[in-house]
């Protein structure tokens, strides 16, 4: 295959390396930002959180007593995240474990922050269990490679905690 050479390229005085020297330049911005996405993807396998909210379910009866219907209220738009535990076991198996620490906060308008943490590296066959508001339906993934969780609840002064996120790293 031919190749044509632009007219200045040819009869220059500069070496090959320094003439390429520019069209090396996006090649390698280019493949640095791919790699430090890699790098970046690669670093963050090692963590997830709970999703906050579950957009719908599919709930149903299995059986209706004589005289009965079954209805789907609204359940609204969203089932938002409840709460969280971490399962000895399969969730079907509701062995459930005590976290290893609280550490609470509280800011000068009485607000107060609430982290519970797991230790589960030492923990065999564990799975972090996601709960959802009008729904029985839970969320579990294995835990398995993991070393923490922690679960931050939220109150406001002479109100109940709600939860804010789960992060298990």
């Amino acid at each position: 295959m031919l190749c044509k050479v632009p007219h200045e390229a040819a009869h220059t005085s500069q070496p090959r390396a320094k003439r390429s020297a520019p069209m090396m330049k996006p090649f390698l911005l280019v493949t640095l930002l791919f790699t430090g996405r890699a790098a970046l993807a690669a670093s963050s396998v090692m963590w997830f959180s709970c999703p906050p909210q579950l957009d719908g379910t599919e709930q149903h009866a299995r059986q209706v007593p004589e005289g009965w219907e079954a209805t789907v209220q609204d359940a609204g738009p969203k089932h938002m995240l409840t709460g969280f535990t971490i399962n000895l076991g399969p969730a079907s198996k509701s062995d459930g474990t005590i976290y290893d620490d609280v550490k609470e906060t509280t800011d000068r308008k009485g607000n107060v922050t609430s982290r519970l943490i797991w230790n589960v590296k030492p923990l065999e066959d564990a799975y972090a269990v996601c709960a959802y508001t009008r729904t029985s339906l839970v969320l579990t993934r294995s835990l398995k490679g993991y070393s923490e969780c922690v679960a931050t609840s939220r109150r406001s002064k002479d109100t109940q905690f709600q939860m804010e996120e789960v992060v298990c790293r």
